[in-house]
């Protein structure tokens, strides 16, 4: 059976750390020292001292889904002085201290893998000496002179998943944690919006396809009709924005079980938002529509106009949501936990028309003589001739 463990992630704390605070190597409440020893690791080979130092533990992968997404190391002649380690959510941890004459740091793309590691002690037992990481994109080689030929590493799937050791006025010691088998396909599921917005018109405006006015001249002898045509082709786009899908996505299969925003008629007048369930394989969707209507024969009297708009409402919508996320793995295994998310979604309700009263008093030919955008003259009354004024009386 999968593993099964559930935490809830804060999307607004990840957002808040995303700037990647530093906290201190006492905060061990964000990582439990048991979160080190799962059977998901590879083998964990730990180099330096074997007791002494203040333990720690950087592992959330079962509690949250974070990887490790970069480490900072500092290092003198005698061997690594500290480590800062950066989670896939924002938020970095330093062990050790920030001293010595050696400062380098690596950053993990998402998906990038680990192909090489290695770790040396000091020489002596006492201490961690050096570290080197080879992934699929980059290199890093720091620390004191390699006294030996060092430790090779099990990286298993090429996941760097934690980092636990010990620190002293040196790192005592230190392991690196990669998860054994590869994480095969993500799924999101159960996926509940916070505040239904459903029934509501919050972030609902009009979009105008096309506005015209349109007149009869008082001089006409007769009625005009016309039609109003809008057309407009639109992108209506959804968008799921969650940290497992950034952080497991690129060549990992993903795929949503969630609900979709949609515009629809009230039962009374207007619009409102609806949602319906949905799949997609993609953390993206969006199709391209044609918004078109025409209004008419609409027939103006001499003397008088119309206003006339074809409009759809577009609703720009960013929605949180919580949802429980399943890492599968390719043993058969799987890791779940749950996660806050945001729906962000660009749609459009079917197209309306109206036409206004448009009654100032003016002279309306122009319109009749060259029509607006969007205005088809489908009938015409004849402008009546002013009569010639009388003859003189001779």
């Amino acid at each position: 059976m999968g593993i099964m463990l559930k935490a809830l992630v804060s999307i607004a704390a990840i957002a808040s750390l995303a700037s990647s605070v530093v906290l201190p190597a006492n905060t061990k409440q964000l990582a439990r020292r048991d979160a080190c020893s799962s059977g998901l690791f590879a083998n964990v080979l730990v180099i330096g001292a074997s007791s002494g130092g203040d333990d720690f533990c950087e592992s959330r992968i079962e509690s949250s889904g974070e990887v490790i997404a970069g480490l900072e190391v500092w290092s003198d002649q005698n061997g690594i002085r500290g480590i800062l380690i950066t989670y896939s959510g924002g938020q970095a941890i330093m062990h050790g201290s920030q001293t010595g004459d050696t400062n380098k740091a690596i950053t993990l793309a998402p998906g990038e893998r680990v192909l090489a590691a290695a770790l040396w002690g000091d020489g002596q037992g006492r201490k961690l000496g050096h570290i080197y990481l080879k992934t699929d994109k980059q290199e890093f080689d720091v620390g004191m002179g390699k006294p030996n030929n060092g430790y090779q590493i099990n990286v298993g799937g090429g996941l760097l998943v934690g980092v636990t050791g010990a620190t002293a006025d040196y790192i005592a010691r230190l392991a690196f944690l990669f998860l054994s088998p590869k994480v095969v396909s993500v799924s999101v599921s159960d996926m509940k919006i916070d505040s239904d917005p459903t029934g509501t018109s919050d972030n609902l405006e009009p979009s105008y396809l096309i506005r015209s006015t349109m007149g009869n001249p008082s001089g006409s002898n007769g009625s005009v009709s016309f039609t109003v045509t809008g057309s407009e082709k639109v992108t209506q786009s959804t968008t799921w924005e969650q940290s497992s899908t950034a952080t497991f996505g690129g060549s990992i299969s993903i795929e949503i079980s969630g609900e979709i925003a949609g515009i629809g008629t009230k039962a009374t007048t207007g619009f409102e938002w609806s949602f319906s369930d949905t799949s997609s394989q993609s953390t993206q969707i969006s199709d391209e529509i044609t918004l078109t209507q025409t209004a008419g024969p609409i027939v103006i009297a001499p003397g008088h106009g119309k206003a006339c708009q074809i409009f759809a409402q577009k609703g720009n919508g960013n929605f949180a949501y919580t949802s429980t996320v399943t890492l599968n793995l390719d043993n058969g295994q799987s890791i779940q936990y749950q996660e806050n998310g945001n729906l962000v979604s660009v749609q459009y309700s079917q197209v309306q028309a109206s036409c206004d009263d448009a009654n100032d008093p003016k002279d309306w030919s122009s319109t009749t003589n060259n029509p607006p955008a969007g205005v088809q003259i489908v009938g015409k009354g004849l402008v009546r001739r002013r009569p010639l004024p009388p003859l003189p009386i001779l």
